[in-house]
């Protein structure tokens, strides 16, 4: 099991393009040398599909601190719809507009029914402003999507590096940072 991942959530993607999506992401990611495919794969041990590969220092914000046998343990791409969270560290998120958390109660009957349904349009009982709840800020979200990447143990990411991963997954990216 792991110690931390960094999930890459797209939030738009529908059920039928995800597959291709994550497919031609993973491609990009392949031949950038990010990731390679992992050749002794393992249930318990090593369950990611992909490693880092010999290019995965140029994903990171800080080249100079990871070795390359340091990176991180998996790569996987995620394209069913699932609910991306972040493990031990759970807080609410808060308004876009005035960074007032939702109640935490309220946010766990709107994920659910967001799993179920469509993203729900949540207004702020302190300013009055409404937005998708995916759009609603914090560093321990709890997302939906049908399209994701999870990296496994990896230091943070870049900035470049991200917003390139984000033109290949779609418009409306977040992401989750998942502690146990």
């Amino acid at each position: 099991m792991s110690d931390s991942a960094i999930i890459v959530a797209e939030l738009t993607v529908p059920a039928r393009e995800a597959p291709a999506r994550a497919a031609a992401t993973a491609a990009w990611l392949l031949d950038q040398g990010v990731i390679r495919p992992e050749d002794r794969p393992d249930p318990l041990w090593r369950p990611s599909p992909y490693i880092p590969g010999p290019a995965a220092q140029a994903a990171l914000a800080d080249r100079r601190r990871a070795s390359d046998d340091a990176i991180g343990d998996g790569v996987d791409l995620l394209d069913q719809r699932r609910i991306h969270h972040p493990g031990g560290n759970y807080t609410p998120p808060g308004c876009p507009h005035c960074a007032v958390p939702l109640d935490e109660d309220a946010h766990t009957v709107l994920i659910r029914t967001w799993f179920d349904r469509e993203e729900p349009l949540v207004t702020c009982a302190h300013c009055g402003a409404a937005a998708l709840l995916g759009d609603w800020t914090g560093q321990w979200a709890v997302l939906v999507s049908h399209l994701a990447v999870r990296f496994t143990n990896w230091p943070p990411l870049g900035d470049a590096f991200l917003r390139e991963l984000h033109t290949r997954l779609g418009p409306r990216c977040r992401l989750i940072h998942h502690r146990l």
